[in-house]
């Protein structure tokens, strides 16, 4: 995975902030002055030394608010399954640390191609200004090949729009924000603060201002002390580094030196370093302390109190969300059964304790067609795109998540065979016969039922309990094409039987109702 990042701050303010060559992995400068200056207050405070990570007692929530950003039709976007994942893993990445990210609301789906097919930084600061939310971080999926980027993100108290409870936000491309990318992992690590740990020496690794390699401060002339509370990253647990690239760890990788002529020997294993993907796995715990500063309220060892940049991420609190127990199963459509109209397909699956959305994913063999995120704890759905071919087999699965839990795996997929869909001339459909779909039906959702497209006839329908009582009668609505749509007012489980006429046509037909 080519990873290209971009560290979104002070573009907006200053095109000289984009100086190294168009194929760099990052196209903007050091971290702006007010982030350095901080992470060195933080010093100064003595808050390295208190906020050890072994020390970390309670566990920071941090909302996300999600926006994909596909085309003016809909097309491109990012994958739900993917987007879960990332989740999931982003968690992992930072569950030692004490910080846990959450999803706030639905996702935000943007249809507007301009913005999917990201032309310029200043257009991202735009869309941010149009669609951020407040007390969240916002993060958005979109193609980020014009800019030349995997991925940008700003930093406290910079980038659009200027309102302090939601500015800035992070960018993705998809395409690198697949399972096992660190790429979201860095750019939050920008959000919250932190440098790439080679600002202010890739230039001139040589140079005086430079970090050096060493962390000896009182060593002796001619060699020069260490300086990396105020050089670099500004952290002294993350060694000197210059490799702006891409690179691969572990191995040599050069001969470069700093001032005092020692080699620098960069960390490929932190998220903050340009090193592939494989190598990274963590954090430094001064890095550590600085994001979790950046978010809270932290009190100095002289009792003075130092609000976070971003400490509005946590208000309001997370809600309370379950643990999620158990995996789901397909109800409906039975498996290997056939006859769903393409454009009206009923998905019911048994519902999982903790679960408040389901992710149905629907395949045609093994290539995913479509992807659907129920927000709700109902467990049905009812499918009425025009996305499906008659006479294919599909096959549809279901993941059970909620906002804090997308750590999940699908259900056992169901298979079935679609046909001709609702509203359309149906072939097969013979003169003295109906279809009715579904026939498992939830409270207070319509019946569907297909004639022949030359029928004008009126359709007069009957629905009685077990008993025989009659429950409602009436005449079905005319949709066109020979379809036709009862509102069924039933709000009690139970069999029905239901009875159509048209003509000298009848019908009778049984139906289950269940929530």
């Amino acid at each position: 995975m080519k990873k290209l990042i971009l560290a979104f701050s002070l573009l907006f303010a200053s095109s000289t902030s984009i100086a190294q060559e168009a194929n760099a992995p990052c196209g903007t400068g050091p971290a702006p002055k007010a982030s350095l200056d901080y992470i060195s207050m933080l010093h100064e405070n003595g808050i390295f030394d208190q906020i050890a990570v072994e020390n970390i007692q309670n566990t920071i929530f941090i909302p996300l608010k999600i926006h994909i950003v596909g085309t003016n039709t809909g097309q491109g976007y990012y994958s739900l399954a993917n987007l879960m994942t990332n989740i999931c893993e982003m968690n992992q990445k930072f569950n030692a640390l004490g910080i846990q990210f959450f999803l706030r609301g639905e996702i935000n789906y943007i249809n507007n191609t301009s913005i999917y097919n990201l032309p310029s930084f200043a257009a991202a600061g735009a869309a941010n200004t149009q669609y951020n939310v407040s007390r969240v971080v916002n993060v958005y999926f979109a193609n980020l090949a014009a800019v030349g980027a995997c991925g940008f993100a700003n930093y406290p108290n910079s980038g659009e729009p200027s309102t302090t409870i939601r500015q800035g936000a992070i960018w993705l491309a998809p395409g690198c924000s697949g399972p096992g990318n660190s790429t979201f992992a860095h750019e939050m690590g920008h959000f919250l603060s932190l440098p790439h740990p080679f600002d202010e020496t890739s230039d001139a690794p040589a140079a005086a201002t430079s970090e050096r390699v060493t962390r000896n401060t009182n060593e002796t002339a001619p060699r020069f002390s260490a300086n990396c509370t105020s050089a670099g990253d500004r952290f002294c647990d993350t060694p000197a580094d210059f490799r702006p690239d891409r690179w691969n760890c572990p191995g040599v990788n050069s001969t470069v030196v700093d001032l005092n002529g020692d080699l620098f020997q960069p960390d490929g294993t932190l998220y903050m370093s340009y090193a592939n993907d494989a190598c990274q796995n963590k954090f430094s715990p001064q890095q550590v302390a600085s994001m979790r500063s950046t978010i809270s309220v932290t009190q100095t060892q002289t009792g003075q109190n130092i609000n976070g940049p971003r400490m509005y991420l946590l208000v309001p609190p997370m809600p309370a969300y379950d643990t999620i127990t158990g995996n789901t199963s397909v109800v409906e459509p039975a498996n290997n059964s056939t006859g769903h109209p393409a454009n009206w397909v009923y998905f019911k699956w048994r519902q999982v304790a903790g679960a408040n959305m389901y992710l149905l994913r629907i395949r045609r063999n093994f290539t995913t067609i479509d992807e659907l995120l129920v927000n709700s704890a109902d467990t049905a759905y009812l499918y009425t795109k025009n996305t499906m071919t008659p006479g294919v087999q599909y096959r549809i699965s279901v993941m059970p998540l909620n906002h804090k839990v997308t750590c999940r795996t699908y259900s056992a997929e169901t298979n079935f065979t679609v046909t001709t869909g609702f509203g359309v001339n149906v072939a097969d459909v013979a003169a003295n016969t109906f279809k009715v779909y579904p026939s498992l039906l939830q409270s207070y959702a319509p019946i569907k039922i297909q004639t022949t497209e030359e029928s004008a006839e009126r359709l007069a329908y009957q629905l009685t309990d077990l008993q025989g009582r009659l429950v409602m009668s009436g005449t079905a609505e005319a949709l066109g094409g020979g379809a036709f749509e009862i509102p069924v007012q039933v709000a009690a489980n139970g069999t029905y039987f239901l009875k159509l006429q048209q003509g000298q046509k009848t019908h009778n037909q049984k139906i289950v109702i269940t929530r």
